[in-house]
């Protein structure tokens, strides 16, 4: 994206101005924010919320150690850069249905740089979960209440996050505050994205535990043509045969002697939670009756639940076809 010149900044923000005719209509409130005075979002959680879609900055509860970090960049821009005196940055506490905003720290102008990674003056900030979790009166990171769902705090109260916000403090004796930029989604460019709403994710999410897939299954079959009793497929017990690799005998749960074999990937975050069926040498797992089968889906380690996309092919001798359904499987 072609960098965008201050003069150009200030132009687009008085022409927004004067083009708004009905303050009320304004959903930025762009009066109430002196000209050209905005913290924009820079570096990482920027790159992530902007580019690649995913949350600026995000925690697993039933895994953290309280070392976790919530860190952003943030560029001031202004016809004046040097009209800054500081930013604070408050969290948001919870408290039934109200809200406190509870100071993590002022940050001085003099600790922004001037260094040419931006334009304009920058600053990074960072808080450590144990320092944010103290700061909203919640347990320690170790506490065994955030090892499940029932009363864990971060995946209730703060589901889906925690939220910051950030005041500016400038030299003039004026602030310009969160509360004023009441629609910040609506900066188009990220040149302008604002920091002064920010989102720390809670996400539910377990560690693999590569053990934890043995044992009997069912499964649910759904899609076209296909069907499953209640309580799904009595798939029975797994068998392990490698690594991280189950083979089941029953995959139809019409009786033994239908195989299939599935693997799963270790997983680092909720989106590599991924499974398959074996993948053989040219083609997907063949089970005894020469019916091939292929598929990908993804597991949830938590719930102990999985779906794949399947697709089983009949051999020419078992008068060929095929099938596709999404199977669900759980305990």
């Amino acid at each position: 994206m072609k960098t965008i010149k201050y003069s150009m900044v200030l132009f687009a923000l008085v022409a927004f101005v004067f083009s708004c005719t009905d303050d009320s209509l304004d959903p930025v409130q762009i009066k109430l924010v002196k000209k050209g005075t905005i913290l924009s979002l820079r570096g990482t959680q920027l790159d992530n919320l902007y580019n690649k879609g995913i949350p600026g900055a995000e925690v697993f509860p039933k895994i953290m150690t309280g070392a976790e970090k919530f860190s952003f960049d943030a560029e001031f821009l202004s016809e004046n850069p040097n009209s800054l005196a500081s930013i604070d940055v408050f969290v948001i506490q919870k408290v039934g249905s109200a809200t406190n905003r509870l100071l993590m720290s002022n940050v001085p102008f003099s600790s922004f740089k001037t260094d040419g990674t931006y334009k304009g003056p920058w600053v990074s900030v960072s808080y450590t979960l144990s320092d944010v979790l103290a700061k909203l009166v919640l347990p320690v990171a170790s506490d065994p209440i955030y090892k499940g769902n029932a009363g864990n705090p971060l995946l209730t109260t703060y589901q889906p996050g925690i939220n910051f916000e950030v005041d500016l403090n400038l030299s003039d004796g004026s602030k310009v505050l969160a509360s004023q930029l009441v629609a910040a989604g609506l900066y188009q460019s990220n040149q302008f994205y604002p920091a002064q709403f920010l989102t720390w994710t809670m996400t539910d999410y377990c560690a693999y535990a590569a053990s934890s897939w043995g044992g009997a299954w069912f499964a649910d079959e759904v899609g076209v043509g296909v069907s499953s009793p209640p309580g799904g497929d009595d798939l029975k017990p797994w068998v392990p045969v490698a690594l991280h690799t189950w083979q089941m005998n029953n995959f139809f749960g019409d009786g033994d002697g239908v195989h299939a074999v599935v693997i799963f990937t270790p997983s680092t975050d909720p989106s590599s939670q991924v499974v398959q069926y074996l993948n053989d040498t040219g083609k997907k797992y063949q089970t005894n009756e020469e019916g091939q089968i292929s598929g990908t889906g993804t597991y949830n380690q938590c719930t102990q639940t999985f779906s794949i996309n399947t697709t089983y092919v009949f051999s020419a001798a078992n008068g060929g076809g095929t099938y596709k359904w999404i199977y669900n499987f759980h305990r």
